[in-house]
């Protein structure tokens, strides 16, 4: 007998791409209200923040690269967070069209309030596993990001 591709199904117990996306969205929801109530922050300006606080100098381009958000998002992300003056953008020395984005003084106090507000509440995630399975939780789940996205590309 053939298989016919009509007859298969999606178990959605059985899939980790499923449950990867469903922890994520319940992430989300668990950090989004105390980023929210500690900074005025949305979820997508304290992506931009924790990524530009993780390493300093990045582009919008390489923010985009690294979060699950598109280009436009990210640029109004940015673009409040500038008005707010909890990042700057500086230009390239190599490339005038290119700015690199560094938090502020003002942006490092924000920052370090809202993770010490995350650690206090459990929502990041240090309380989740031991140490061990937080490494190889990261470890596999890297693996997995590098084979998507060699197929995305």
């Amino acid at each position: 007998m053939a298989d016919d591709l009509s007859l298969r199904k999606l178990i959605l117990d059985e899939s980790w791409a499923y449950k990867v996306s469903v922890l994520a969205d319940l992430v989300a929801r668990r950090i989004a209200p105390i980023v929210q109530d500690v900074s005025g922050l949305n979820l997508s300006q304290w992506r931009v923040i924790a990524a530009v606080a993780d390493q300093p100098g990045r582009t919008a381009s390489q923010v985009v690269d690294l979060t699950p958000m598109d280009k436009g998002i990210v640029s109004r992300a940015v673009r409040t967070l500038v008005e707010r003056d909890l990042i700057e953008r500086r230009s390239s020395k190599q490339d005038g069209r290119l700015s690199h984005l560094y938090m502020t003084v003002e942006g490092d106090r924000l920052y370090q309030k809202i993770i010490e507000a995350l650690a206090r509440s459990g929502a990041s995630g240090d309380r989740t596993g031991s140490a061990e399975e937080q490494a190889q939780l990261i470890s596999t789940l890297q693996s997995f990001i590098e084979t998507y996205a060699d197929q995305v590309e």
